[in-house]
């Protein structure tokens, strides 16, 4: 089974995500949320090819895919050569480009 690395960007995201959810929607609402990450994140290595390419997306040298999560957060991944490498999760909301170009998760 190949095994899911986060970036310090993602573990960034993590955070930022749960305490917004906290704030604006309550700790239930954050529990489901990463209750639901989590079994996204634990779903990718039986299926690595989850997400959705989108290469107009790609910064230069990255080749991610993009799976959502509960219609509004998308997970950023790629393979890495001891699994799979989670960028970015990300609102949808967000100009996604623009995140990567700033911070495609190296780290």
């Amino acid at each position: 089974m190949s095994r899911i690395v986060l970036s310090e960007a993602a573990r960034i995201d993590r955070r930022e995500i749960t305490a917004y959810t906290v704030d604006r929607f309550g700790i239930r609402q954050a529990r489901r949320l990463r209750e639901q990450f989590q079994a996204a994140l634990e779903r990718l290595p039986e299926s690595p090819t989850l997400g959705k390419a989108r290469r107009e997306l790609d910064p230069e040298g990255h080749s991610f895919r993009y799976f959502v999560v509960m219609k509004s957060f998308i997970i950023v991944d790629e393979p890495a050569n001891d699994g799979i490498r989670v960028a970015r999760l990300l609102h949808s909301a967000r100009d996604l480009a623009a995140e990567l170009d700033r911070d495609a998760g190296d780290a």
